[in-house]
């Protein structure tokens, strides 16, 4: 690695933080602030930039950047002496490049998967009604006291956490919200006794 890729690593890595921090700083008004969605009414719905630029994504994306960087040196590994070669080295390379790969490949995959059942959406609260209205693209629910049955959470329980949110109603319909969609915490904040289920799967796809 040569000085100016050192500067860029070191630049992409602080840009990260100033985000992190921001982000920190934003959630804390949104959740328990002044913007809170206990407090007055509020819309929720995410566009593509934010979606793809959370941390878990700026992450990846450095991971599989580096799975990259270390497999276009592979090449480098080779020694035109055949006394010199030691085929551990470009094979330890290789490896360690494609579980980067391999990650990076696994968690973008299921992200893609989620932001198709998150995009679009639309998530308002009106705490003075006590009443949640969640638009899809094909209906809308409004939710008051006792509208929802119960409430299942498929997750993976990993650090980097996918997870979906299955919303069983009284009349019978049920709809998935995916943890990728801001807001959604404050569904249980406004109807607290609803029953509550958590399904721990290690490939947790949307059905």
């Amino acid at each position: 690695m040569n000085k100016t890729d050192s500067l860029l690593l070191i630049a992409f890595l602080f840009g990260i933080f100033g985000l992190v921090i921001w982000r920190l700083l934003r959630y804390s008004e949104n959740t328990v602030g002044k913007y809170s969605p206990l407090k007055l009414s509020r819309s929720y719905q995410i566009k593509a930039f934010p979606y793809f630029t959370k941390f878990d994504n700026l992450f990846l994306y450095f991971i599989g950047l580096s799975g990259l960087y270390m497999l276009s040196k592979v090449p480098d590994t080779f020694s035109p002496s055949v006394y010199l070669y030691d085929w551990k080295n470009p094979a330890s390379l290789i490896l360690i490049s494609l579980l980067m790969l391999g990650f990076a490949a696994w968690y973008l995959y299921l992200d893609l998967i989620y932001w198709h059942h998150t995009k679009d959406i639309r998530v308002t609260y009106h705490p003075e009604e006590k009443i949640v209205e969640i638009d899809f693209p094909e209906k809308t629910y409004t939710l008051g006291e006792g509208d929802i049955r119960h409430i299942e959470m498929i997750t993976n329980g990993a650090k980097m956490q996918f997870g979906h949110y299955i919303y069983s109603l009284a009349n019978g319909e049920s709809f998935i919200l995916t943890d990728r969609m801001p807001g959604i915490w404050a569904i249980q904040e406004y109807f607290k006794k609803i029953p509550f289920k958590m399904t721990i799967k290690g490939f947790p796809l949307i059905k």
